[in-house]
């Protein structure tokens, strides 16, 4: 028996309860190939706190991604996470900046000289993005990649640009240089220079559809995360319920990490049938001559937003959470009160800056999220 087959075999008995001592497998063979996953049975086991989880990564998009399942529920939740994550290549390809021969890569090297026809499912991505750029006036921006840019960040390697450079940058950004022709689905640039950039939703636009494949294989209990940042989850995780006195569990609890303390959280959210979006520049930013710069840019001015240190954002979907994460960044507390308003299942967790060093949680939208404060653990860190 092959090496690849004993770890398939450890992995489905680890998911059926036959392993004694079973530890929790932290990551999935990167290559496995996997036949189409069939209906998934759950296994009648009561919940109990303290139960092990199973869980499968990828590496993708610069990040790990990971399946979580509660384990021994699912008879065949192996073959249905490695199908899943079978799909993060592809997306990535379709998706990526970097990838000069991906679709995206294609469309920002070509679309100023011509016509590009795009997938129906980039197409959908794309005119989604744009309206979002319209409800949250321009502060999510997937044309603000010539900005992204000009600041370094592209490279990771942040630098302050004059205002000449930052000038001609914004004059690149916005949609009034991008057409898209619905009736024959292309995309032309009006404008040399043009560039988009998918980085803000792409992560959450892949759980969404890893997602969908976990669900129609007959899996209800799952959370997904693609680096931390970005998580969907469904059902219930086999943990202690939220509130003291609630019966069963609520959700799968998502930790809120402190950005100005690392390794520290400030508590955790519980999430249900929920994307979960985090943005701040806690691992992104740069110092010039004492004053701090971080990687998220407001289109609307060229320059890095720094009003608030995080915020997270649940909504129904990982990528509209994932791009309401860095629009509500943009836009700050009471802005994006205001945008809650107009949209109903949408919430944002700020964490501002204090005086005393000490986060202080302000929340926005309606319903309120399952929030803990304290330092708790998590499903997802």
């Amino acid at each position: 028996m092959t090496i690849e087959s004993n770890r398939r075999d450890f992995l489905r008995r680890l998911t059926r309860g036959q392993l004694n001592d079973a530890v929790e497998p932290t990551a999935a063979p990167a290559d496995a190939e996997t036949p189409n996953p069939q209906t998934a049975a759950a296994r009648p086991t009561v919940p109990r706190r303290g139960t092990y989880k199973l869980q499968l990564g990828r590496r993708a998009m610069a990040s790990e991604f990971q399946v979580i399942f509660n384990l021994g529920q699912y008879e065949n939740a192996v073959e249905v996470a490695l199908t899943a994550l079978d799909l993060l290549e592809p997306l990535e390809d379709m998706m990526s900046f970097f990838r000069p021969q991906g679709e995206l890569g294609r469309i920002n090297a070509e679309a100023f000289q011509r016509e590009v026809e795009v997938s129906a499912e980039l197409w959908e991505l794309l005119v989604y993005c744009r309206q979002l750029w319209e409800a949250t006036d321009g502060a999510f921006d997937i044309t603000a990649a010539p900005l992204w840019q000009v600041w370094g960040f592209a490279r990771r390697e942040g630098r302050l640009p004059n205002d000449s450079e930052i000038r001609e940058a914004r004059e690149l950004c916005g949609w009034r240089w991008v057409e898209l022709d619905a009736r024959r689905q292309t995309i032309r640039f009006h404008k040399p220079g043009v560039a988009l950039n998918l980085g803000s939703v792409g992560k959450g636009y892949a759980l969404d559809r890893l997602a969908k494949v976990i669900i129609e294989a007959g899996i209800g209990d799952f959370a997904l995360h693609g680096g931390l940042s970005s998580v969907f989850a469904m059902g219930d995780s086999w943990e202690l319920s939220p509130a003291e006195g609630t019966e069963g569990p609520q959700g799968w609890p998502i930790g809120l990490s402190d950005p100005l303390h690392p390794g520290r959280r400030v508590g955790r959210v519980w999430l249900k049938a929920q994307g979960l979006g985090t943005s701040g520049t806690a691992l992104q930013f740069f110092w010039h001559k004492g004053k701090r710069f971080g990687h998220i840019l407001d289109p609307r001015t060229g320059y890095p937003a720094d009003e608030v240190l995080s915020v997270t954002v649940l909504a129904p979907t990982a990528a509209e959470a994932d791009a309401l994460a860095t629009a509500f960044f943009i836009l700050g507390p009471n802005d994006a009160r205001r945008f809650c308003q107009q949209r109903r299942n949408v919430a944002g967790i700020f964490l501002l800056n204090t005086p005393a060093g000490i986060p202080q949680v302000e929340i926005v939208g309606d319903p309120q999220p399952a929030l803990e404060i304290g330092e708790r653990g998590g499903d997802v860190p």
